[in-house]
């Protein structure tokens, strides 16, 4: 019998550590605001289709893993307040069965607005390795629950005709 260890791959600690530790750039943190604000707009309009829907509500179960991780604490009561509007919204959305763009309501609106922009904040406080966590945890939460976990691309502009 052969007992020789397998030999992963050695990464370099500190390069690591800090990639996990550190804050997000500017740049990185509006590859994730920019398509909420992008998803928003659309919604404002009534354009928005499904997937701009989802991208938005993915960001509220994100902002609720994180409000459970503590480390930024005290916005619980706007992320529910923006789940039931991303919920209401939704409801009007496919009450024919399939999704028809509809717009958003005002009160649902600034409810959104408020979310986004404190959903920045909250992205904000954190470093990169406590965001990969809690989307981790988001992820098997979802999976766990038998939800179905979609990639989409960054550039939800080039959705804004499509409906799912």
């Amino acid at each position: 019998m052969n007992t020789r260890a397998q030999h992963r791959p050695v990464k370099d600690p500190i390069r690591t550590a800090r990639a996990y530790s550190t804050r997000l750039t500017a740049a990185e943190m509006a590859d994730i605001v920019d398509p909420m604000r992008t998803c928003l707009a659309a919604a404002v309009a009534g354009v928005a289709t499904q997937i701009q829907y989802q991208v938005l509500y993915t960001q509220a179960l994100l902002a609720t893993e994180i409000e459970r991780t503590r480390i930024v604490r005290g916005l619980a009561g706007h992320i529910d307040l923006a789940q039931a509007a991303l919920e209401s919204w939704e409801q009007r959305a496919l009450a024919s069965g399939i999704w028809l763009p509809t717009a958003l309501e005002f009160a649902e609106q600034d409810t959104l607005n408020t979310f986004v922009d404190l959903h920045e904040f909250q992205l904000q406080q954190l470093s990169a390795g406590e965001i990969f966590r809690a989307s981790q945890r988001m992820i098997a939460r979802a999976r766990s629950a038998g939800g179905q976990v979609v990639h989409v691309g960054t550039d939800l502009k080039t959705l804004s005709g499509a409906t799912v």
